[in-house]
């Protein structure tokens, strides 16, 4: 009777190990909390590209749910069966609206999968805008306080973040103008709607390609290869750095080794010729961090931003 119980353990792990080598069985769903067309949507629909190769043929299934700055797409997600078959975006504006608005979650209910880019953030204006440099707008906006108006993907989201981040650290102030998404916020400044946006790529561009928006400077240390042209802060002499993270994230509870599994078709993706083209023609800068690295990244992360916006007293959460 014990040997035949000790084979029956032995039958169900070698059952269970198998189903974990088969994984994926049926398509894999990723939540985009955020309009399509965004920064992180696009990066998500090239890695769907090439997600079949690596997952035993089964899809890479794009599903946006906007609101409420990724707190609806992100409340659904929590919704998810820990399995390893409906997975979250995990991004940058995710973490930061932990602290700026009351919400039903905590980073403890995300098992982070991978870290894909990171990214530095840009300001976009108008082709047709008088801000000819950061300069100018920045001149601008010290001369008529609250008078320039700054879109973003989401009030308290990533961008959002940045641009309030940015305006304590050079002295200015904006009105910021929230949208469902970097994409929606991208086509209004487009349409001529608001003074400026805070983005990372690939937001808007395809529209400074085309004639349509221009990039006043890149945040960060080195010029990005699709806007060669383009200032950083640093080289202004504004010593300045920000940009947005993004990665996947498995629900609480998933099993070890169906994260191992995603980790290593996403580890595939990313190295993937074809996504990395993509990537270098939407001004990506592929920024690798396995399971446990990106959980102790997501970690520090939120100490520094839950630390800041509690001394600045930002957002609704901390600046009542």
């Amino acid at each position: 009777m014990r040997r035949n119980g000790l084979l029956m353990v032995l039958v169900g792990i070698l059952a269970v190990g198998m189903l974990f080598a088969q994984f994926p069985t049926k398509p894999v769903e990723i939540i985009i909390p955020w309009s399509a067309g965004g920064a992180t949507d696009l990066i998500f629909r090239a890695i769907a590209a090439v997600f079949p190769k690596y997952a035993n043929g089964q899809p890479l299934v794009i599903r946006n749910i906007p609101g409420a700055g990724a707190v609806t797409g992100t409340m659904e997600f929590l919704k998810a069966k820990p399995d390893g078959y409906t997975l979250l975006s995990f991004a940058f504006p995710i973490l930061v609206k932990m602290h700026w608005d009351e919400v039903k979650f905590t980073i403890d209910d995300f098992v982070p999968v991978i870290n894909i880019v990171h990214d530095p953030s840009y300001i976009l204006v108008n082709a047709n805008s008088p801000y000819k440099t950061l300069n100018d707008l920045i001149q601008a906006a010290k001369a008529n306080p609250g008078a320039i108006t700054m879109g973003n993907g989401g009030a308290g989201g990533g961008n959002h973040l940045v641009a309030v981040a940015f305006e304590d650290f050079v002295g200015v102030k904006f009105t910021h103008v929230p949208f469902e998404g970097g994409g929606p916020a991208v086509t209004a400044l487009v349409g001529g709607h608001i003074d400026a946006v805070m983005a990372a790529a690939p937001e808007g561009v395809t529209n400074v390609q085309a004639g349509q928006l221009r990039v006043l400077a890149v945040l960060g240390e080195k010029r990005l290869d699709v806007f060669p042209d383009v200032p950083t802060t640093v080289e202004l002499g504004i010593n300045f750095k920000l940009g947005m993270w993004r990665g996947v994230a498995a629900p609480k509870g998933t099993p070890a080794e169906i994260v191992q599994a995603l980790h290593d078709i996403f580890y595939k993706c990313i190295n993937d010729p074809e996504f990395q083209a993509k990537a270098k023609e939407m001004g990506n800068i592929i920024s690798y961090m396995d399971s446990a690295t990106f959980a102790q990244f997501v970690k520090q992360q939120n100490d520094y931003w839950e630390r800041l916006m509690k001394e600045k007293k930002l957002g609704n959460k901390y600046g009542k």
